[in-house]
């Protein structure tokens, strides 16, 4: 076997993520189909590259270096074929705009205005992990991202980006439509009310969802019993069966036995981010669309009905360490 590009990529996954089934679903790949990869790596390289343990891979001394060596050549790989694109594009081309979006309004709701603005229209992937989105955005691989991020501050953004905050909302409980807070739906409850339930969160991930969960829960004076860490649609499932409650973005979609109840003072908010590089072909275009992304979250608003609700009625602002007044910042969570 002769090493190529795809060996680094999958040499430096498992490195970054610490872990091999990480890096797998990072790539997109099964476990065992990694693991196989990367024996047939080591046979070339002639050792280990990483000690797998219970508690993740860690690099080896030939790892490091591998790694080391790999990073530099992915870059100019990376380099050379956006610039290529590029090069197709001002030749006459017509590529299509690349876009990435972790789960929100966003998502689907700025793709066709992006279609409508973008020459050869626009393609979308989703992708569970801020962190990751920023990193494919700011390597090229993808032109633009859309993140979902919960305040305080979660992770630093790849150098080269710019970012622009296209919303800012209070996170809201979704409990069973059997459960005693769903009748108090506007009137919302304190987070200090459900510290008996059982919670169904989506895994720790650069989004801040749990870290700022634990840290409001503890202000609340309680430990959360985070018993499920699934994702959204098994999420759904606990919650609308009664079996656990859960947190939700203020445009949660309605569901069938799922009601979302306000938090009183708005513990938890959450940030909807656009993100590009800062000397790409669509930083011209930002101020445009960064119009249609709030026209996309308005609409995504106008079809919530229990968000609709909470705008209406009368309630103090939130706490002082949860405000902000930039419209920019260097972080995927700025610093409060």
């Amino acid at each position: 076997m002769e090493l190529d590009a795809r060996h680094l990529k999958v040499v430096c996954a498992i490195a970054d993520a610490g872990s091999l089934n990480k890096a797998a679903a990072r790539l997109g790949l099964s476990q065992p189909a990694l693991t196989s990869q990367l024996r047939r790596v080591e046979q070339v390289l002639g050792g280990p590259l990483f000690i797998r343990t219970r508690q993740g891979a860690t690099a080896t001394s030939l790892g490091e270096f591998v790694v080391a060596r790999a990073r530099p050549v992915l870059g100019v790989l990376d380099r050379l074929r956006e610039d290529s694109i590029d090069h197709c594009g001002s030749a006459g081309g017509r590529r299509p705009l690349r876009y990435v979006a972790t789960p929100g309004p966003l998502g689907a709701g700025l793709l066709r205005d992006l279609e409508r603005l973008w020459p050869g229209g626009a393609t979308l992937r989703t992708e569970p992990d801020a962190a990751v989105a920023a990193e494919i955005t700011a390597d090229g691989q993808q032109d633009l991202a859309a993140v979902v991020v919960y305040l305080p501050p979660g992770t630093a953004l790849p150098a080269g980006l710019e970012n622009l905050i296209v919303a800012e909302e209070p996170a809201f409980a979704l409990v069973s439509a059997r459960h005693p807070a769903a009748s108090r739906a506007e009137d919302g409850i304190a987070l200090a009310e459900l510290s008996d339930a059982a919670w169904a969160l989506p895994p720790p991930s650069s989004s801040g969802l749990m870290a700022a969960f634990v840290e409001e829960c503890s202000r609340a004076g309680f430990t959360a019993r985070v018993r499920y860490e699934v994702e959204a649609s098994a999420a759904r499932e606990l919650i609308a069966a009664g079996d656990a409650v859960g947190l939700g973005q203020a445009t949660f979609h309605p569901t069938d036995n799922i009601v979302a109840v306000a938090l009183r003072d708005e513990p938890l908010r959450i940030r909807h981010l656009l993100l590009w590089r800062t000397a790409s072909a669509i930083a011209p275009m930002m101020p445009t669309i960064a119009h249609r992304a709030r026209e996309a979250y308005q609409r995504a608003v106008d079809r919530s009905p229990h968000y609709l609700a909470w705008l209406a009625r009368p309630r103090r602002p939130p706490r002082a360490h949860r405000q902000t007044a930039a419209s920019r910042t260097r972080d995927l969570a700025p610093q409060g």
